[in-house]
């Protein structure tokens, strides 16, 4: 009767606690018609916003006509060393494709600057963004060309159709070589703010073989070259560069020398440096100016993208750290 009576209480305890365990379990199973967040490798579309895009090539002056993923292939393999990890290879791609995107949404409605011959966009990086071709690359890459432009196709086609939007809008994804440890803001920079231009911390980039670099001159040589420009420049309060205003990230954002307040990229230009990012030393008749990061600091850094991917973080997140605000996705607007 004892055994009766327990089994009886084992299947009466069995009864009861399955509804538990079927419910507790159904709440870690998705749900009918619920979506799963998708790995960044599914964000990309079927095809391009775009087809075909219209190429002025600056070194021989014709328009070329090609399809938009491949000059894509071809800023990235300009652009980013095809050695750098596939995350940031893929950041650089959804970099480029935003800033061209966002460029041809403005000429169009705006018509094509004069540098372009009538094109949407051209291959000389003080205008636009660089671009190799195949047989350029072939020549600089030698014998690894088959490997690293797979490797770019790869990551391009991966990402195929994904931009950056801030509010709604595509983004104008401006991006650098190296930052001095922060990169800089747009206002900072160019005078304009942009909200998701501004400055963050950048890890890894003392890793960048551009992070530090100097330039050594006379003082007669300096003056010379502030003379060039400024022929009204005199220097008599004995000091060669003054006032000196920083941003945030450290670069500088105005000086005075020989009496001339001067912005910190007109200086950087005028001198041949590679950053804003400007320290003084003095010895004897010499002036050495070193300087941290290579370019004008703005969004994406690569090296910095590049050691952030060595980490383990995906693009997308690489891309959300530089650009303050953004979201990464397939295109669904118009060009």
């Amino acid at each position: 009767m004892r055994k009766l009576l327990a089994l009886v209480g084992v299947y009466i305890l069995i009864i009861l606690f399955i509804p538990y365990i079927l419910v507790t379990a159904l709440k870690g199973a998705p749900q009918s018609g619920q979506q799963q967040s998708a790995p960044e490798t599914e964000q990309a579309a079927a095809t391009e916003p775009v087809e075909t895009i219209s190429v002025y090539i600056a070194d021989t002056g014709e328009v070329r006509d090609m399809p938009f993923g491949e000059y894509i292939k071809g800023v990235v393999a300009a652009e980013m060393p095809a050695s750098f990890h596939d995350e940031a290879l893929k950041a650089q791609a959804v970099a480029a494709r935003s800033y061209t995107l966002t460029r041809m949404q403005g000429y169009k409605r705006d018509g094509t600057p004069p540098e372009h011959n009538g094109a949407m966009t051209c291959t000389d990086p003080a205008h636009c963004k660089a671009w190799l071709s195949e047989d350029a690359l072939r020549a600089q890459w030698g014998a690894d060309y088959d490997t690293y432009w797979k490797k770019i196709s790869d990551c391009v086609d991966a990402t195929t159709g994904v931009v950056m939007t801030y509010e709604g809008n595509l983004v104008n994804a401006v991006f650098h070589s190296t930052s001095s440890g922060a990169t800089e803001s747009a206002v900072d920079v160019w005078g304009g703010n942009v909200p998701y231009l501004v400055s963050v911390q950048s890890e890894g980039e003392e890793l960048s073989p551009k992070y530090e670099d100097s330039v050594t001159m006379t003082i007669e040589e300096f003056k010379n070259k502030v003379l060039a420009a400024y022929p009204e420049a005199v220097w008599d309060d004995g000091e060669l560069v003054r006032d000196i205003a920083r941003s945030e990230a450290g670069g500088i954002t105005t000086l005075v020398t020989g009496g001339i307040t001067m912005k910190g990229t007109e200086f950087r230009t005028m001198f041949g440096l590679r950053s804003t990012n400007v320290d003084f030393s003095y010895e004897g008749d010499t002036v050495t100016m070193h300087t941290k990061g290579n370019g004008h600091g703005v969004g994406m850094s690569q090296y910095g993208a590049n050691y952030l991917a060595g980490t383990g973080m995906g693009y997308a997140d690489i891309l959300k750290k530089y650009y303050t605000g953004v979201e990464v996705g397939a295109f669904t607007g118009t060009i």
